[in-house]
């Protein structure tokens, strides 16, 4: 219809100074959604592919303890914090005791699980933003429409005005913030999933490499005999 104002628009002009400062607050919490979903997704890119790498070079060693940890295409590698620490531990007993010894394993051992539970959550890191706006998004936005709502019900009593014309624009403006806050809170949702679970298979690949890393060390370094565990993850939330 010619002349017709879109509703978005016309919403927008009838809000209320408590609808904008909840959509100020939206728009801050949809920017640092999108900030950890960008960030996050690029630099599960770069460990994976760093990963890969440091895998391929990990394999091809003689010595589990001789890889050149300076080496830049796999510096992003979640593994080789697991394996730094591994081998300033083992580096340490051999410079405290003058040799290593199998009743040193278990510090061996709580050192790759420390580190594998500290680089797990590293990982995580970010992702409670992604929370904040999946729970907290319609949340906010529904404050903020009853507050409009409620606006508008006090300002049409006491102008003596009950009827739909009156109403129409405040309640119009007071639903742009729930709807504001679905958008929020969906794409953050996708997102908190589709990177939960790349995160879920970095951490399941971390936790086999420190197993066969406390495995190889074992082997070729205290000798036979020993009782394996692979380091337990830290729980995600």
């Amino acid at each position: 219809m010619e002349g017709h104002e879109s509703a978005l628009i016309f919403a927008l002009g009838h809000m209320t100074i408590e609808g904008k400062a909840t959509m100020s607050l939206l728009f801050v919490l949809s920017l640092l959604s999108w900030a950890v979903i960008f960030s996050k997704t690029l630099s599960i890119w770069r460990q994976r592919r760093a990963g890969k790498r440091f895998d391929e070079a990990y394999a091809e060693l003689d010595d589990s303890l001789g890889l050149d940890v300076e080496q830049k295409p796999y510096a992003a590698a979640p593994a080789l914090t697991v394996y730094e620490a591994a081998r300033e531990e083992v580096e340490r007993q051999r410079t405290h005791r003058g040799r290593l010894m199998e009743r040193d394993l278990p510090s061996l051992r709580a050192v790759l699980e420390k580190s594998v539970n500290l680089e797990s959550v590293a990982l995580e890191s970010g992702t409670i933003v992604l929370a904040m706006a999946i729970s907290g998004g319609p949340f906010i936005g529904l404050t903020g429409t009853v507050f409009g709502v409620m606006e508008t019900f006090s300002g049409v009593a006491q102008a003596g005005q009950a009827n739909l014309a009156a109403m129409a624009p405040g309640v119009a403006g007071a639903l742009v913030n729930t709807i504001v806050g679905l958008i929020v809170a969906i794409p953050a949702l996708f997102a908190y999933n589709l990177l939960t679970k790349s995160i879920q298979g970095v951490q399941v690949s971390l936790a086999g490499f420190a197993g066969d890393l406390e495995a190889r060390i074992v082997a070729e370094h205290y000798g036979q005999g020993a009782q394996l565990e692979t380091p337990k993850l830290a729980a995600s939330h």
